[in-house]
């Protein structure tokens, strides 16, 4: 009788292993997948303003207005100014892309001279 509860608890353990390692190398390949995408989107280069509102946890229509507002302020200055004064960003065929080193730098620019940005 020994002998064949020996066997059984030999096959359940083995069969225990073999759904254990099945799972686990399942977890890892979900794990995967998510850690890729997760990159793909931290390493966009650029950001359309939707984009750019979401991260700053601004309304879109707020990010517009402090855009066209520095670039009222900007056209309107004669002389040279800080680089992080105002949000950095590049048009492309009419649409605004920023990118997110230069916005945070200019979060931190703004932070550190405690400057209100205009609406």
């Amino acid at each position: 009788m020994s002998k064949h509860f020996l066997s059984l608890a030999i096959i359940i353990l083995s069969l225990s292993l073999l759904f254990c390692g099945y799972q686990i190398s399942k977890d890892a390949a979900n794990n995967d997948e998510k850690k890729t995408t997760t990159v793909l989107n931290v390493e966009k280069g650029l950001w359309t303003i939707e984009e750019t509102a979401q991260y700053l946890s601004l309304p879109v229509d707020q990010l517009r207005s402090i855009v066209s507002s520095n670039d009222f302020e900007r056209a309107n200055l004669s002389g040279s100014y800080d680089t992080y004064r105002f949000i950095p960003y590049i048009e492309i065929k009419g649409e605004k892309y920023f990118n997110k080193i230069q916005v945070d730098e200019w979060i931190k620019y703004n932070s550190l001279n405690w400057t209100e940005v205009a609406l």
